[in-house]
């Protein structure tokens, strides 16, 4: 066998090797990710505190940007029945749009506002 087959099976079968634990590994990931608690976001418990926070959906978010913007501006655009802010959420959160890139990770006291990409209202909130 001439050195340049006798690298290029080498190679072949190093090759082999790590597509294994690439495989090992995307199944470990995908058994962990299986077996993860989960919330089902549309589940509202009153002892978890959902029930406090449901009175977000349909409500505009204004963000930290945005408030400072209209303070700046003199207008007190923030009416509690129509709007919420940071401050009205828990210290654990996150806020993103509908379609964001979000971190798959379980954190079972934070809350996760989901908001309409367009409006920036409120479409759900879940714990996780």
């Amino acid at each position: 066998m001439s050195e340049t087959n006798k690298l290029s099976a080498a190679a072949a079968e190093q090759a082999v090797g790590v597509q294994a634990s690439v495989q090992d590994a995307n199944a470990q990931l995908f058994a962990s990710l299986m077996n993860a608690p989960n919330k089902d976001p549309s589940a509202v418990s009153a002892e978890s505190g959902d029930a406090n926070y449901q009175k977000l959906v349909g409500k505009k978010f204004i963000s930290p940007a945005e408030c400072d913007k209209l303070m700046a501006e003199g207008k007190d655009a923030i009416d509690p029945n129509n709007t919420f802010t940071v401050d009205d959420l828990p210290k654990n959160h996150r806020y993103y749009k509908e379609g964001d890139m979000i971190t798959l990770d379980m954190d079972e006291s934070r809350l996760n506002v989901v908001l309409d990409k367009a409006s920036s209202v409120c479409q759900k909130v879940y714990w996780g």
